[in-house]
């Protein structure tokens, strides 16, 4: 049985049924891993995607031999070096011959940083790329998306407001028009000694009236139980329409989204799916150690939000 996550995604995935609609293709940085390949596998199956394939060609085809499954569609480049396969990907992007790329059996630094290479034109001037999550957690009653768990070590005041945005376009791309957003810390109470409130209310303060940068409803510092629970904001006399309510958990730091978002998968049993916001091309980005369907998940999230690109 499909879970929340996936049959919310399938929902809002492009129309390819027409004779004029085209599938997507997405370029794919060392594919030679059992949970890609199967992931790539599912979606080949169903007639979502093309896919072209980069890494070890004789490892690519054993991989999928084993896992028994069929990539007889898939274009595979042969690439050993996983920068070299970054690279080649985000230039495949740059340049057109693919609509979304996905990072396979690469550290996660080293193919963040062939989608930063400005020669491959993957970002729009003065864009600032983000990680955004979308969680389906059995205990919360909607999907519940998470920024930033891998990219924005420091974000300033000004690159959470461009965190937030990242998030409400994925947001709006799976059929949430307003995001409600916590900015999420220890304390409700805004304290210097804790800089990460600070950062709440002054990104709070930018959504305070009709100025706001763009669409979203904003609030914070809220700690996390607040965030989620309408219980917990009533028992803090707390409200507001986000509280208890949240589309979106700004995180105060990647430290804290990181741990939130292992936690939800590992501890909560969740279903994930993670994507790269704020660049020209959709780009799926998930851990080297998540499984099949947290990779496949995330494919259709980058399916889902293609059509904003």
């Amino acid at each position: 049985m499909a879970t929340r996550l996936e049959s919310t995604l399938l929902g809002f995935l492009p129309d390819t049924g027409s004779s004029n609609a085209k599938r997507k293709r997405i370029a794919v940085a060392m594919g030679n891993n059992p949970e890609v390949i199967g992931c790539i596998g599912r979606a080949i199956s169903t007639g979502l995607a093309d896919f072209v394939l980069i890494g070890p060609t004789e490892e690519i085809r054993r991989t999928a031999k084993d896992a028994d499954v069929d990539i007889s569609s898939a274009e595979i480049i042969d690439e050993s070096d996983s920068v070299a396969a970054s690279r080649l990907a985000a230039r495949m992007a740059g340049d057109g011959s693919a609509d979304i790329i996905m990072k396979g059996l690469v550290q996660t630094a080293d193919f963040v940083r062939a989608v930063l290479d400005k020669s491959f034109g993957l970002l729009p001037a003065d864009a600032l790329i983000s990680h955004v999550a979308v969680a389906d957690v059995a205990t919360y009653h909607k999907l519940l998306i998470i920024t930033d768990a891998a990219i924005a070590v420091q974000p300033t005041v000004d690159d959470k407001v461009e965190l937030i945005r990242n998030a409400a376009q994925i947001a709006r791309s799976i059929g949430v028009a307003v995001p409600k957003v916590a900015c999420v810390a220890p304390v409700e109470k805004v304290s210097e000694k804790v800089p990460s409130t600070l950062d709440a209310a002054a990104v709070t303060q930018r959504f305070s009236d009709e100025t706001r940068p763009f669409d979203a409803i904003v609030d914070g510092p809220f700690g996390l139980d607040v965030a989620i629970s309408s219980e917990a904001a009533a028992i803090k006399g707390i409200g507001g329409p986000v509280a208890g309510d949240a589309d979106i958990l700004l995180m105060p730091g990647i430290d804290a989204g990181n741990v939130l978002y292992k936690s939800i998968s590992t501890l909560a049993g969740g279903a994930m799916a993670g994507v790269v916001g704020g660049a020209r091309v959709p780009i799926i980005l998930t851990s080297r150690a998540d499984s099949e369907e947290s990779k496949y998940h995330s494919l259709l999230l980058a399916l889902a939000s293609s059509a904003d690109h």
